[in-house]
C-alpha cells in the first residue's frame, strides 16, 4: 500500500509483482549466502585449526627438539630454527616448548622461558592423550591452543609443544568474511532490483506497451463486454478444445453459467462443422440449428493468425432466435390471415354473384350445384391453412387450388401436422410454388377427369431446419404400370394432349436443389407423391467455396 493525499491507495499488479520478485530474490540470496558463510566460516576454523594442529606436529617431531629435552638445556640453533619457523606463519601467535615438568625450552615471549607451565591444559597430553585443541584462557586473553607430545627413540613422552592462537584474531577473521558476503549480498539485491525493473520493461514492450495493471484492466472491461452482449461466443483451438466462452453461449449450450473452458467443441455442440472449418473449406454462416428446445443462428468462422494460411482456430457465433421467431411468426401469421381473408371475401363475392347469375337465368340446379361445391372449403380449412404455411406466396396458392378443387367437386385439406416459415426454407419459395402447384394440379386434374366416388387431395408439408418434405396425396385411379418408369420424362401422361409437363418441372427442380421424389400408387386406389429436400445440396455448394 501507498500513502496519497493522506489516504492508502492499492499498489497496482505492477508494483505487487515487483515487491514479490524482489522479496522472492532477497529471500534466495538470504538462503544461498546464508549456507555459504557458514561453510565458510567453519572452513575458515578448519584451516586454522589444522594449520596450528600440523605446525605443533611438524615441531614435535624435529630431532633437534628431542635431542634439546634430552640435554636438559636450551639450544641456541634449535630456538633461532624455531624462530624462523614461528615468523614464517603469520596467524601463530605463540609456542611453547616444554618437559614432562612443565620446565619451558622454548617460548615466543622469551621472559617465560624457564618459568613453568602451570595452566593444566598440558595434563591430558602428558597422560599420553591424541593431540588436541583447547581454548584457554590467560592473561593475554582467550587462545585457541594446540597440543602435541614429545617423544625419544623408545617411544617415551618426554614434553609436549603448544602452538595457539589467539581467539580475537579468529573472531576478526569471522567478521572479515561476514562484511564481505553482506556487502555481496546487498551487491546482488541491487543488481536483481535492476534486472526485475529491465524485465517489467521488456514485459511491457512484448505487452505492446501496456503495464500488467492496464491490460488486466482492459481484459476485465472487455470480458465484462463480451459477457454483456446477447450473442453467444466460443472459441477453439485447431484440437476442437474450447479456450473461452462468454455467458451467453453457456446459457444457451448448458441452461446455466457452467463452464465450457477444456470441453471439446463437437461434444458440447454435436451440431458444429468444425471439421470442415478448421480444413480451410471456408465459414458456416447463418444455419439455424435447435440447441436445447431454442432456435439459434450459428455461424463458424476460422481465426488465422499472423498471415497464415491454416486457420489456428475456430469462432463458433450463436444468436438466440427463439423470441424474435416467435414474434416473426405471429406478425407473419396475423398479416397471412388477413391477406387471406381479403381474398376470402373476394372470392365470396364473385360466388355471390356466380350464384345470381344463376338464379336470375333460372339455372336453379347449376346453383344448387354451385353452392354445394362451394361449401366444401370453409373457413377453417382457410384459416387452418394460413396458420400452418406461414409462406404467403405458397399459402395464397394453395387457398387458389382449394377454391379451384371444390368448385369441381374436390375436397383439398391440409395435413394437421404441416408447418411452414421462411427461416426454414432449404430451397427457395419459387421453387415450393412450382413443386405445390403442379402436384396440386396434377391431382386435382386426375380427380376431375376420374369416375371414383372418393374426390379427395391431401397436402402435406413440413419444413424443419434439417429437411423439408411434401407430400400430396389424391384418391384417384393411380399411375398405370406402363408409363411409370417415364412418368417425370417430358410429355409423359394418361390425361392426353397437352399434358405431361408438370411433373417434369417438379423433377427438375428436385434435381438441382438435390431433392429426392418417392411415389406410392395402386391403380384403383390412388397416387401420393413424396418430395423431400435434406439440405445435402447446400451443404455440398458452401464447402465447395460457394459462401465465400
Amino acid at each position: 500500500m501507498e500513502k496519497k493525499n493522506g489516504r492508502r491507495t492499492a499498489q497496482t499488479p505492477e508494483q505487487r509483482l515487483y515487491v514479490t520478485m524482489m522479496i522472492m530474490v532477497a529471500f534466495v540470496l538470504l538462503c544461498g549466502f546464508g549456507i555459504t558463510l557458514a561453510l565458510d566460516i567453519r572452513r575458515n576454523r578448519q584451516e586454522l585449526d589444522r594449520m596450528i594442529s600440523d605446525s605443533a606436529a611438524y615441531i614435535a617431531d624435529q630431532e633437534s627438539v628431542k635431542k634439546m629435552l634430552q640435554s636438559g638445556y636450551p639450544d641456541q640453533e634449535t630456538i633461532a630454527s624455531l624462530d624462523s619457523f614461528v615468523d614464517s606463519f603469520g596467524e601463530i601467535d605463540a609456542v611453547l616448548i616444554a618437559n614432562l615438568n612443565g620446565l619451558r625450552f622454548y617460548q615466543t615471549n622469551r621472559l617465560t622461558v624457564g618459568d613453568v607451565y602451570t595452566n593444566g591444559d598440558e595434563k591430558a597430553i602428558l597422560e599420553g592423550s591424541s593431540p588436541y585443541i583447547t581454548r584457554v584462557y590467560g592473561t593475554l586473553g582467550a587462545k585457541y591452543c594446540a597440543f602435541h607430545s614429545i617423544k625419544n627413540g623408545a617411544g617415551n613422552i618426554t614434553g609436549f609443544v603448544m602452538v595457539s592462537v589467539p581467539a580475537s584474531r579468529i573472531s576478526q577473521s569471522t567478521r572479515n568474511i561476514v562484511l564481505l558476503y553482506t556487502l555481496l549480498f546487498f551487491t546482488m539485491l541491487l543488481v536483481s532490483a535492476l534486472a526485475a525493473h529491465a524485465f517489467l520493461g521488456f514485459q511491457r514492450s512484448a505487452l505492446l506497451g501496456h503495464r500488467p495493471g492496464e491490460l488486466l484492466s482492459l481484459y476485465i472491461r472487455q470480458d465484462e463486454v463480451i459477457n454483456s452482449i446477447s450473442e453467444g461466443l466460443v472459441s477453439a483451438d485447431r484440437n476442437g478444445r474450447i479456450l473461452f466462452s462468454n455467458a451467453a453461449a453457456r446459457r444457451l449450450i448448458t441452461n446455466d453459467e457452467t463452464l465450457l473452458t477444456g470441453r471439446q467443441l463437437p461434444e458440447v455442440l454435436p451440431q458444429t462443422a468444425f471439421q470442415e472449418v478448421i480444413a480451410g473449406k471456408g465459414s458456416r454462416l447463418n444455419r439455424t440449428m435447435q440447441i436445447g428446445g431454442r432456435t439459434v443462428l450459428m455461424s463458424e468462422v476460422p481465426i488465422r493468425s499472423g498471415g497464415r494460411q491454416h486457420p489456428e482456430g475456430v469462432l463458433v457465433i450463436l444468436q438466440d432466435r427463439t423470441e424474435a421467431l416467435k414474434m416473426s411468426d405471429e406478425l407473419t401469421g396475423a398479416k397471412n390471415m388477413m391477406d387471406t381473408l381479403r381474398a376470402f371475401n373476394h372470392e365470396f363475392l364473385n360466388k355471390l354473384h356466380i350464384i345470381l347469375g344463376y338464379l336470375q337465368t333460372g339455372e336453379i340446379e347449376e346453383a344448387k350445384r354451385f353452392i354445394t361445391n362451394s361449401s366444401l372449403v370453409s373457413s377453417k380449412s382457410v384459416r387452418d391453412t394460413a396458420n400452418a404455411i406461414r409462406v404467403p406466396e405458397v399459402c395464397a396458392l394453395v387457398i387458389g387450388k382449394m377454391m379451384h378443387a371444390a368448385e369441381l367437386g374436390i375436397i383439398l385439406k391440409i395435413e394437421p401436422d404441416s408447418t411452414m416459415l421462411e427461416q426454414d426454407l432449404l430451397v427457395p419459395k419459387e421453387a415450393f410454388v412450382t413443386i405445390i402447384g403442379n402436384l396440386l394440379e396434377n391431382a386435382i386434374e386426375e380427380l376431375n377427369g376420374g369416375q371414383t366416388e372418393a374426390r379427395e387431395i391431401r397436402l402435406g408439408v413440413i419444413c424443419a431446419p434439417d429437411a423439408n418434405i411434401i407430400t400430396c396425396e389424391d384418391t384417384g385411379g393411380g399411375i398405370r404400370e406402363e408409363i411409370l418408369p417415364r412418368i417425370f420424362e417430358k410429355g409423359v401422361t394418361s390425361k392426353g394432349e397437352n399434358h405431361g409437363t408438370g411433373l417434369f418441372l417438379v423433377k427438375q427442380l428436385a434435381d438441382k436443389y438435390g431433392g429426392e421424389i418417392e411415389i406410392e400408387t395402386e391403380e384403383g386406389e390412388g397416387t401420393c407423391f413424396t418430395v423431400t429436400f435434406s439440405g445435402r445440396k447446400e451443404e455440398e455448394n458452401v464447402l465447395s467455396g460457394d459462401d465465400r
